[in-house]
């Protein structure tokens, strides 16, 4: 559902940027802690790890794969929704 109300348009859509900065930085966020978690394993279990060091590197890129599309299926949603349920009102 759309508005045809030029002014209530442009604040929902600086709103929506602003949601998408969060969502950005939700991203970021996982992703750091995340590395820093495989970081941590792969510096203390070295030489165990070493020989299985391409399965932590494919294993991380489907995890920030998967958040990734996560984040983008949030913003999708509200970006669909916000005039629908006056999401910013």
């Amino acid at each position: 559902m759309e508005t045809n109300d030029p002014a209530m348009k442009s604040k929902y859509h600086s709103k929506l940027n602003g949601d998408t900065g969060l969502v950005i930085g939700m991203l970021a966020l996982l992703v750091g802690v995340e590395g820093y978690i495989i970081y941590n394993i792969l510096a203390a279990t070295w030489e165990i790890s070493s020989s299985f060091f391409y399965l932590y590197i494919i294993f991380f890129g489907l995890v920030v794969l998967i958040e990734g599309i996560g984040c983008i299926r949030v913003r999708e949603s509200i970006k669909n929704h916000m005039f629908e349920f006056k999401y910013y009102d």
